[in-house]
C-alpha cells in the first residue's frame, strides 16, 4: 500500500481510529503533520502509546486524543474514546494502526482486532516494520505494509507533493 492509497482510504471512511505505538521511530515531527493534514475535515480519534503534547502541537484535537498509559493522563480522555467508539459500530470506519508492538498490546493492537471483528464495515491499515501481519479474523478487510509509518507518511507525502 502506497501512502497515496492510504489516503484514499481514509478519505472514503465516515470516522478513522488511530493507535500510534511505542515502536513509532524516525521523523515524528514530519509524521504528526502529515497526520495532522490526513485527518483534517475527519471524525477521529487516537490512542496512543507516545507523546500526546506533539499530536496537539501538530494541530490535531485534544479532545479527540487518549493517551491511556501516559502519566497525568485523565480518565475523562479515555471516557471520551469509549463514548466514541460506541458510535462506530456499522459505520464506516477506517482503522489506522501505526507501529503498535507488542510490550502492551491490550492497549491498541488487541482492542483495534476486535473492534475491526465485530464491525463488518471496517478497514484495518496495519503498518509496522517488523509486526504487519494481521490475524486471520480480520485479514479480509485489511491491509498489512510492512514498513515503518514515520517513513511512509514523510516520504508518501513529499511524493504527493511532485
Amino acid at each position: 500500500m502506497t501512502y497515496t492509497e492510504l489516503c484514499r482510504e481514509v478519505r472514503g471512511a465516515n470516522l478513522v481510529l488511530v493507535g500510534i505505538g511505542e515502536d513509532l521511530d524516525g521523523d515524528l515531527d514530519g509524521f504528526y503533520q502529515s497526520l495532522s493534514e490526513l485527518l483534517q475535515k475527519k471524525d477521529y480519534f487516537i490512542v496512543t502509546l507516545k507523546d500526546r503534547d506533539s499530536l496537539e502541537k501538530a494541530g490535531l484535537s485534544s479532545e479527540q486524543i487518549t493517551a491511556p498509559l501516559q502519566e497525568g493522563e485523565d480518565a475523562a480522555s479515555w471516557d471520551r474514546y469509549l463514548n466514541w467508539l460506541g458510535f462506530t459500530l456499522n459505520q464506516n470506519l477506517c482503522i489506522l494502526e501505526l507501529g503498535v508492538g507488542f510490550q502492551r498490546p491490550e492497549a491498541i493492537r488487541f482492542p483495534f482486532e476486535k473492534t475491526c471483528y465485530f464491525n463488518r464495515k471496517s478497514r484495518y491499515i496495519r503498518v509496522h516494520d517488523r509486526f504487519w501481519q494481521l490475524s486471520a479474523e480480520i485479514a479480509d478487510r485489511g491491509v498489512s505494509v510492512e514498513q515503518q509509518p514515520t517513513v511512509l507518511f514523510t516520504e508518501g507525502r513529499k511524493e504527493e507533493a511532485r
